[in-house]
């Protein structure tokens, strides 16, 4: 069964994306995120692929997965990683343009396609890990559907991100660890963490889920991401030590709570945003009360990400789409959380429930 229900998570994927590319002339450069006011990487962009379609703007994140794509492993820095805003910043998140860009085989006009095609399987193997999951704790595998129903991974599927595959590999290591396998559950872990550094939060959550469960700390969860971090930054270093960025860092952190209560006054403008970003906290709260009391590793492997939300800028809580792609990793726990009895959820480190 689930295989089924990871078919029709592919199958959403795909009408998401013919949605939006049959208007646009089945143009797959309007997932990139190029943006009118990023010339440098949009220059890029034309250069490699000739016209391409751009948004408002700075754009987003897929601009610059698309940049390290074409040289995924740094061989040629000053042609490529030149070109993004931070290099060193931006090339953390090594893996998933790693695949995307065929560790460095694929032309520019295959990656284009390559890593929106990278993230829509990612989505349907994802739905299939989440219904085996709901499966293992005698729920219903529909609930697979989270995955591919977030809102937070569907925007990442609009800009080229490297979120959902970050998400998907934290789902395998908690099913990894529901089936014992540890050392299959750090390297998922691990693979996250070079998708999207944050996921190491993930890890964090499992880690004291553990401490709390059975008084024992599983130093792998935690050391071989951490270890992956420093390892691929260290060969960062190196390879782009001359390379200068072409643009400064934006304040993503500040006290807690300050960013969010700033924002109000910008949800105000727009009465979809108000709406959606209520939603978005009325949601979060109902999962933190549950989920506290929860002992499953799909929660508490979500629950840094609330605490981090709270200490987000106001340029990330203002727009719906950045928030819940903060928080992308609640939103399909959530239903595990609500949906699922305690006692039926208690998937703890290594436990096998039959």
């Amino acid at each position: 069964m689930a295989w089924v229900v990871g078919g029709v998570g592919f199958a959403i994927g795909i009408v998401i994306v013919l949605r939006l590319l049959i208007p646009a002339g089945m143009d797959a450069t309007i997932f990139l995120a190029l943006g009118e006011r990023s010339d440098v990487q949009t220059g890029y962009a034309r250069a490699a692929l000739g016209d391409v379609s751009t948004r408002i703007d700075q754009g987003h994140d897929g601009k610059y997965f698309f940049i390290q794509a074409n040289d995924p492993l740094l061989l040629d820095p000053g042609s490529n990683a030149a070109f993004l805003d931070r290099p060193v910043y931006r090339a953390q998140r090594m893996l998933y343009p790693l695949i995307a860009g065929g560790f460095g085989a694929f032309p520019p006009g295959v990656i284009v396609w390559s890593m929106l095609i990278t993230n829509v399987l990612a989505l349907g193997i994802g739905t299939w890990i989440a219904a085996r999951i709901a499966m293992m704790w005698e729920a219903s595998p529909w609930l697979g559907l989270a995955v591919p129903l977030n809102i937070g991974l569907l925007f990442e599927l609009w800009i080229d991100g490297s979120g959902i595959l970050a998400y998907v590999l934290c789902l395998g290591a908690v099913y990894a660890l529901a089936m014992r396998a540890e050392w299959t559950a750090a390297v998922l872990l691990a693979g996250a963490a070079l998708s999207r550094e944050v996921m190491v939060a993930f890890a964090l959550g499992i880690v004291v889920l553990a401490l709390i469960e059975r008084r024992r700390v599983p130093r792998k969860l935690i050391l071989v991401p951490l270890a992956a971090i420093v390892i691929w930054n260290g060969y960062l270093q190196l390879r782009l030590m001359d390379v200068p960025g072409t643009g400064e860092p934006w304040p993503f952190f500040g006290l807690p709570f300050v960013g969010m209560f700033q924002a109000v006054r910008f949800w105000t403008r727009d009465a979809s945003d108000l709406v959606l970003n209520l939603a978005i906290l009325l949601l979060v709260a109902a999962f933190v009360g549950k989920a506290l009391r929860d002992r499953s590793t799909i929660a508490w492997g979500a629950l840094p990400f609330v605490a981090l939300a709270t200490l987000l800028s106001i340029y990330v809580w203002r727009e719906p789409f950045d928030i819940s792609r903060t928080l992308a990793p609640v939103f399909t726990a959530a239903p595990f959380v609500l949906l699922v009895p305690m006692e039926q959820s208690r998937l703890t480190l290594g436990e096998d429930r039959r």
